[in-house]
């Protein structure tokens, strides 16, 4: 948040198990467009390799919406 407030664009990256909490704890503190990026879920305990390929994955994505040439939330 305090990123934001500062002006730096910020994208928060959840596990699909997690998104629900996330959007609902953005909405809770205002945040309503909160850009978040949803992964498969575990992270913990699972092959680095995989967690490379998760991210790879999703690296357009995050960029888009930092840079503002991708829309909503997925």
């Amino acid at each position: 948040m305090k990123l934001e407030a500062a002006g730096r664009p910020t994208v928060l990256v959840a596990t699909g198990a997690l998104r629900e909490l996330a959007d609902q704890t953005a909405h809770d503190l205002g945040l309503d467009d909160l850009r978040v990026v949803s992964v498969a879920h575990p992270i913990g305990g699972v092959d680095p390799d995989e967690i490379r390929r998760r991210a790879d994955a999703v690296v357009d994505e995050v960029l888009g919406l930092l840079t503002g040439t991708t829309g909503g939330n997925s």
